[in-house]
């Protein structure tokens, strides 16, 4: 069976609101090959920064990297669950987050970055399944998401597009991104 996520085209602006145009322009053409790679770039890029490093704020920011990489567990169960109900033609409104509240009601801290990075592939594994089994029609289908109109296939990318655009944050905050 072909993967309906190799090549396709990107959700047209009228399948998702433009908060989230961001997040899908930095997704190309293989989604399904970004969405298998980013755990390991995580990996390569936070699992073996020493624990002070993973702990500490760099201005401007407001999080630490770990509660950084506890976002990016919260959205990926977000993200995912809006693709899997949306796919599947559940027409239940989702209601949106307030990520602020999940990271202060979390415990990112006394958790290792080497664990976090695991629970996020974990995550991503089986999102990277779901995505393998959706016809690709049900990639059409519409629903509702933070109280705007939203389709599967834009919540394919925005899955890719949310961890690439906190790769490039992270890549600024530990000096690896190339200077503007």
């Amino acid at each position: 069976m072909t993967s309906p996520t190799r090549n396709l085209s990107p959700p047209t602006p009228d399948q998702y609101h433009e908060y989230y145009a961001a997040y899908i322009n930095m997704v190309g053409p293989d989604v399904r090959g970004q969405l298998v790679e980013q755990p390991t770039i995580l990996k390569s890029m936070l699992g073996e920064l020493a624990p002070d490093q993973v702990s500490c704020l760099h201005e401007p920011y407001t999080w630490t990297l770990k509660q950084l990489m506890g976002h990016l567990i919260d959205c990926e169960r977000i993200f995912g669950s809006r693709l899997f109900r949306i796919a599947a033609g559940d027409p239940t409104p989702i209601p949106g987050i307030d990520q602020n509240q999940y990271v202060e009601n979390m415990d990112y801290e006394n958790v290792s970055m080497k664990a976090l990075l695991k629970e996020f592939s974990q995550l991503r594994k089986a999102n990277v399944l779901l995505v393998k089994r959706l016809k690709p029609e049900a990639l059409d289908n519409m629903g509702v998401a933070s109280d705007n109109p939203v389709s599967a296939k834009a919540n394919l990318f925005i899955l890719a597009g949310h961890v690439s655009y906190h790769l490039e944050i992270i890549k600024k905050r530990l000096g690896l991104a190339q200077p503007e």
